[in-house]
């Protein structure tokens, strides 16, 4: 292999181990870690056959997949340079982001609340307030075409209103003489 090519997959092996600290960073920011056990395995296994397949297809593009030892060498100095170097600006970053989705999220909250939600529950509450009163209105009306209907039938209504009380003073008094028979 000549010089070129060996430099050229050295640089491309150092990215790919930059990429893998990047990558991981994010992996284990924002893959939920309170499991332990066989989803996390599950994860851990999905994650590392990953980032070994996007290795050897960059190592595939770049020398046709010879894995050398400066191959393996270039991966671990380029995640080692992420460490050092990048990773601490890198979670700064990755925390301002976080911070400006979460405004973000926040404010189109607040505005699908306001000019959705809002007028939806007042429009309700309109409706809701228009059947009330049409309601109450109807029922006024009912009970006042009731009470014309009911004038004509007004001295028999009474008659009927003594007649009940009659009548229960007479069930009152036999129910008095069933029950205090000794």
């Amino acid at each position: 292999m000549i010089l070129d090519l060996q430099l050229q997959v050295m640089s491309t092996m150092l990215a790919a181990g930059l990429v893998i600290g990047l990558n991981l960073t994010l992996y284990d920011r924002y893959i939920i870690r309170r499991r332990t056990g066989g989803l996390r395995w599950l994860t851990d296994g999905v994650f590392w056959c990953v980032q070994a397949l996007l290795v050897f297809l960059l190592l595939f593009n770049v020398n046709g997949g010879e894995w050398r030892f400066y191959v393996l060498l270039s991966i671990i100095c380029g995640f080692a340079g992420y460490e050092a170097l990048i990773k601490k600006s890198f979670v700064a970053v990755l925390s301002f982001i976080d911070r400006i989705v979460k405004w973000i999220v926040r404010m189109l909250t607040m505005v699908v609340g306001a000019l959705i939600f809002t007028p939806v529950f007042w429009v309700v509450r309109l409706i809701r307030a228009v059947f009330q009163t049409l309601f109450s209105g109807i029922c006024r009306i009912f009970i006042v075409i009731g009470k014309i209907l009911t004038r004509p039938f007004q001295p028999f209504i009474q008659f009927l209103k003594n007649k009940q009380s009659f009548f229960a003073k007479k069930i009152k008094k036999w129910l008095n003489l069933l029950y205090n028979r000794e």
